[in-house]
């Protein structure tokens, strides 16, 4: 399997490298995101302080990431496509590692043929990085706390959301740890951080005042209406994204913040009823597969929830739904096809509102499915088989057994 695994991740990068531009005579090169990576990564090493416009929302980890392609060899763009196929790879490995302790190996395949449905954005952003980081946290996680909250930190430090892995830990000495850990690499990254380019904390700026992104979930009306009139959403560049550009959209965008916040105390509450119900005997809710189906509901909490959702979020929901359906446990498998059906529509969504609508509601579907799923399972005891004797053996021997 190794080497089929292999062949098909060469050819499906090839085909996404060839898309790119690279190896085409006919096509020109599409760098897209890149090109402002490179600009910004430029103004690091020049300026030694970080980016400080609207479009940098991003901790400062996603900085030193930024950098690291000038290290390789080539143009910027050609060793930050490299950087993301290594990372890539690295991620197919992490899921054929979980997948050998489960004997079950969908979410290799997920991973080898969903990377290619969403195009060049998997290797033409670096949201690649946060995932990889993120499937390794939750490889080990109950194993090692302190490489899983390492790991977690590591990830925050680049993109915030791997911060919610956390959630995942139900023992509270070893999430102890693993906070501390976390912690400690956070405040790691932000020291070395302000030593080289000065105030770390400038993107939390930008990120408060972003609007109603028109790909959000949280768009689904203005969507409607632009099907249904055919009049075109009144649209704005802002934050580098095409943004709502009205009054009741920035009221919406408003709300959303305190929805997440709403969908964060909802997940605490359930890992306290978890940890509670695991203290009382429910030793099959602290299974690492329940964690790891916990974080997916939760990173899909807050996709639903954001006043954002750029095409490549779904970086971060397929590497999670490739996880949960290696991880052992059918659950929730069918959010997570959902998440790789919605997939498919990810990359042509962008002024299409048939498509985003589509897309918005699948993942809204797979976000209450599993959230249902995760509620009813604290709440439900889990289902004793009786006891049967097999035939011909005696009762003695079955109970030796």
């Amino acid at each position: 399997m190794v080497w089929i695994w292999a062949g098909v991740w060469l050819a499906t990068r090839a085909l996404i490298v060839t898309d790119v531009g690279f190896w085409n005579h006919v096509a020109h090169l599409r760098l897209e995101d890149v090109n402002n990576y490179e600009v910004w990564s430029h103004y690091l090493t020049t300026h030694h302080a970080l980016p400080s416009e609207e479009s940098w929302q991003y901790p400062p980890g996603a900085a030193f990431l930024l950098l690291l392609p000038r290290l390789g060899p080539g143009t910027y763009g050609e060793s930050f496509v490299g950087v993301m196929l290594l990372f890539d790879l690295a991620g197919l490995g992490l899921l054929a590692l979980l997948g050998r302790r489960s004997a079950n190996f969908t979410g290799v395949w997920v991973w080898l043929l969903g990377m290619p449905l969403l195009g060049v954005f998997s290797v033409l952003r670096f949201d690649l990085v946060p995932s990889v980081i993120g499937i390794a946290a939750l490889v080990v996680i109950h194993r090692r706390p302190h490489w899983f909250g390492v790991l977690a930190g590591l990830g925050a430090a680049i993109k915030v959301w791997p911060l919610v892995l956390l959630f995942g830990e139900w023992d509270r000495r070893r999430l102890i740890g693993a906070v501390v850990a976390a912690l400690a690499t956070i405040a790691l990254v932000f020291l070395v951080s302000a030593i080289a380019f000065g105030d770390p904390f400038g993107f939390l700026g930008e990120q408060g005042g972003r609007g109603l992104q028109e790909e959000a979930v949280a768009t689904g009306p203005w969507q409607i209406h632009e099907i249904v009139t055919g009049e075109p959403l009144h649209r704005a560049v802002r934050f580098g994204a095409w943004e709502i550009a009205t009054h009741g959209a920035d009221v919406v965008a408003s709300l959303l913040q305190w929805l997440t916040l709403a969908a964060l105390g909802a997940a605490a509450a359930w890992w306290w009823f978890r940890a509670r119900a695991i203290r009382d005997g429910r030793t099959d809710l602290a299974d690492a597969a329940v964690s790891r189906d916990f974080v997916f509901t939760i990173v899909l909490l807050l996709v639903v929830t954001s006043r954002v959702l750029s095409p490549q979020y779904m970086v971060w929901l397929l590497g999670l739904a490739a996880v949960v359906l290696t991880a052992g446990s059918t659950r929730l498998a069918r959010p997570a096809w959902i998440v790789v059906g919605a997939t498919i529509l990810s990359t042509s969504t962008f002024k299409s509102p048939e498509n985003t609508l589509i897309r918005d509601l699948a993942l809204l579907t797979a976000t209450i499915d599993a959230s249902i799923a995760m509620v009813l399972m604290v709440r439900r005891p889990p289902v004793q088989k009786p006891f049967r004797l097999s035939p011909g053996a005696s009762a003695e021997t079955d109970s030796r057994a």
